[in-house]
């Protein structure tokens, strides 16, 4: 649980949203996926903007559910709304592979767009470019090699440290 909490403590530093917008973005998230019929663990969930400031059009919510460095996995659900992206990004050591449990997303992997619904898988090797964006709201099971620091590289530049988070 110690890594959870360390590198959620990483990201959380410029690139959540706070106060009265959080609260109402977790307020609408969590009505969708009750809606669903799911139940999310209790979990701290991280709001992620970036840093952009335009949380619904970039960004997502995660739910952290393990981070384990010495055996080797992470899982987290994560969760957008309609229309809101996840942006372009690689890892060079994180090599994840997503379900998607509700809805649907639109994927852009190395270019190239597809439609991913309900029930499907994709895995992402290390180094490949992806993004998601919500075709309606969608929730996504990540399970992956542990989450470390300065993983995350973004096309965007202004995201983190030169793209760097």
């Amino acid at each position: 649980m110690w890594e959870v909490k360390k590198m959620a403590e990483l990201e959380r530093r410029n690139y959540q949203i706070w106060g009265e917008k959080r609260k109402e973005a977790l307020r609408k998230c969590k009505e969708i996926i009750e809606s669903w019929g799911i139940r999310m663990p209790e979990v701290k969930p991280q709001v992620l903007d970036l840093g952009l400031g335009d949380f619904y059009k970039v960004g997502l919510i995660e739910y952290w559910i393990a981070n384990n460095r010495e055996e080797g996995y992470c899982g987290k659900f994560l969760f957008v709304f309609d229309g809101q992206t996840c942006p372009y990004h690689h890892h060079n050591f994180k090599h994840e592979t997503f379900f998607i449990l509700k809805g649907k997303v639109k994927m852009v992997v190395g270019g190239r767009e597809m439609v991913k619904s309900q029930g499907d898988v994709l895995a992402m090797e290390q180094k490949a470019d992806h993004s998601f964006t919500g075709i309606g709201p969608a929730l996504l099971l990540e399970v992956s090699k542990p989450c470390q620091p300065n993983d995350n590289i973004f096309e965007n530049k202004k995201i983190g440290e030169n793209g760097i988070l």
